[in-house]
Parts: structure tokens; sequence; C-alpha cells
């Protein structure tokens, strides 16, 4: 019996099997932290896969602080109420695809050119997760921010779910219940030598340690602690402190085998730091005044990084269906080929009566 199936719709077959989980496995060092349960900065949910649905809907629990009963005090009638919460997740899509030349530019060509355009189109799926993931985190809803090149990169700021910004007050205070401004008097007021400083990270440490429900950390080989990921600007602005390079001449040696500790900028006040270039920043000169909108929030006076610092469930992601991930397909009489990309899904900071519920922003003056 002659073989139906051509080579070609195996390989699509086989390529848009892994090329989802190949993007989850490689994005950046925020990927590390996502997982189905609750010790994770990112909670996924894949139901969507398996069922038919618009959107996930995820339960988050406080830690108990009742004081309990004593000696033979009747515990029946005196249980406590375990305070619970919901965040619902819509799903969209999200596609791209690269339309190659024709099989006469293929032929000149020394590599294969469907192949590098999966990798290509898997670079950019990776990228747009890891962006909403940042996005959202960082309740950024101004569509026209802008990467340190000047590159546009809040086009999809509100893809799949509006995120939930950080309130005006809070801004303009300098300070919030989820919320820091290097400036303690606000972001208006926000000046060049404002900087991220280790000062910083343990007041804000402090924050997330106080913060009422508790913002609660990360079991990482067996060490309750945060992560804070911090833009390069600021990244750069730690290293060149006479506190960081102290910091690090006496710091604990951590194991190498956890790829956290490898990946990691260092760690101050159980805080592990991590450099990551999607985190949010605002340009004011090109990007409008606040990390809201044009016009719209509390005016940043400068050039501005959004740190966060993350503990369990700061962000929820829902996964919808995976089938045919990436397609190859043929067009002009099997002249030119194409090949498309897509993820179904959504991303959204989990929220508790209008607080985050994972999530420290953390401002501060970041110029290039």
């Amino acid at each position: 019996m002659a073989n139906t199936v051509t080579i070609s719709a195996l390989q699509q077959s086989l390529w848009s099997k892994d090329l989802l989980d190949d993007v989850m496995r490689d994005v950046g060092n925020v990927m590390k932290f996502v997982g189905e349960d609750d010790n994770n900065i990112i909670q996924t949910k894949r139901d969507l896969e398996r069922e038919k649905g618009s959107n996930e809907t995820f339960g988050m629990v406080a830690r108990l602080t009742g004081d309990g009963v004593t000696g033979d005090d009747e515990l029946e009638g005196n249980e406590e109420a375990m305070l619970s919460y919901d965040e619902n997740v819509a799903i969209d899509q999200l596609r791209n695809a690269v339309r190659l030349k024709g099989k006469l530019d293929a032929q000149k060509v020394v590599y294969d050119q469907i192949k590098e355009a999966r990798n290509k189109l898997q670079v950019w799926l990776k990228e747009m997760l890891i962006r909403q993931f940042f996005l959202k985190a960082g309740g950024v809803t101004n569509t026209t921010i802008v990467d340190t090149n000047g590159v546009t990169v809040g086009v999809r700021a509100l893809w799949s779910n509006t995120p939930d910004f950080i309130p005006d007050a809070d801004e303009a205070a300098g300070t919030g219940a989820r919320y820091y401004c290097v400036e303690r008097t606000g972001t208006a007021s926000l000046a060049a030598a404002d900087i991220l400083t280790l000062d910083t990270v343990t007041n804000v440490y402090t924050m997330a340690k106080l913060a009422n429900p508790q913002i609660q950390p990360l079991d990482i080989d067996g060490e309750s602690l945060y992560v804070m990921f911090v833009h390069p600007l600021s990244a750069r602005d730690l290293r060149k402190s006479s506190d960081w390079k102290t910091a690090q001449e006496n710091a604990k040696q951590r194991s190498d085998k956890n790829p956290v500790f490898r990946a990691a900028l260092g760690m101050w006040s159980n805080v592990v730091l991590l450099e990551n270039e999607f985190v949010p920043w605002l340009d004011v000169s090109l990007a409008g005044n606040s990390f809201r909108g044009v016009s719209t929030g509390t005016n940043c006076a400068v050039d501005c990084a959004r740190n966060l610092l993350c503990g369990r469930q700061a962000v929820i992601s829902a996964q919808g269906s995976t089938d045919r991930t990436l397609t190859v397909k043929t067009f002009d009489y099997d002249n030119v080929d194409g090949v498309a990309v897509r993820y179904i899904g959504g991303y959204q900071k989990a929220m508790f009566n209008s607080k985050e519920f994972g999530v420290i922003a953390v401002d501060a003056a970041a110029a290039l």
C-alpha cells in the first residue's frame, strides 16, 4: 500500500507538537517559575486544552491568621474561615507567519528556509509571552511604550486581558499596598539620582513580608525567597554601587545546580535578583508620561524602569488548544511555502480586593 502521508505533513505534525513546549522551556529566566501548582510566579491551567471555553477561573487562598483554641476550649463553632479569592482569565489568539519567496530562491540558499522560519517564529512567540508576563505584572496599559532602542513594544499590552494598572494615588504618593517608588514623594518628583539600590530591595522585601495578606514567597531549594526582575539599566546601577560590590564579595555560595541561582544577578535580603530586558521601561520623551499611557495616569518626571518583586501566583495564565500550533502551507501551485505559528491562551495579574496578590511594582529612575 502506498504511503499517503507526505514527509512534509509528518514534519509539520511533529513541529506543532514540540513548538510550544520548546518555547515554554526557553523564555529566559521567567519561565523557570511557571507551573500548575501555586509555588510558581506564573500559575498555569491547561483545562481549556481539553475543554471548550473562553476563560478560566483561578482560586487563590490567603494564609490562616486566627489564634486557634487552647486546652479543652470548644473548637466546634470557632473554626476559621479561609479567605479565598478568584481571578478570571480570558483567552485570545496570537498568530504570525513567514512567507518564503519561492522554490528558485530556496534552491539558491544553503540553509533550510522552512526550518529557519520555524525557529524565527519560535523566538517571536517566546518574546511575545515574556512581554505579556511583564506588561500584565507591571500593570502597563501604555500601548506606545518603547524599548531602549525606541522600538514600540507595547502594541499588544491589552491582548487577552487588560492589565490592572497601579492606582494613580499610589504613584502620586510614591507608595501603596503593592507599589514602591524610589522617590518617596511620588513619580512626579522622580529624579535621575533616584536609582535602584540595595536599600530599595530591602525596603520592598520588608513591604512584601508585612503586607496583608502577605505576599507568599517561593520555596526554592528549601529557602523562602522572593524574585525581583530587574531592567538592565537598573542592574547597571546596582553593579556600579559600592554596596553591591561589597555584597558580592561576601555573598553566600549557593548551589549552581539550580538554574535560578545560575542565572541570577545576585541575591539580597532573601530576594533573588534576575536581570531581564523585557522589564517595563518608560521613555518619557517618546511614550507619554506614564506606564498607563499618554495623558493618563501620574506623570513620571524622568525615564523609569518598573522593576517587579514577585512571589507566588503573581500572574496567572490560561492555556488553550495547542492543536496545530505550527502550520506549513504552500501557495502558487506549490511554488511558495509559508509557515505560521499560533498560541491560544491568556495572561493576567492575580488581584484580590483591588490589590496585587503576588507582585510589587518598584519604580526607579533608569537613564540610558
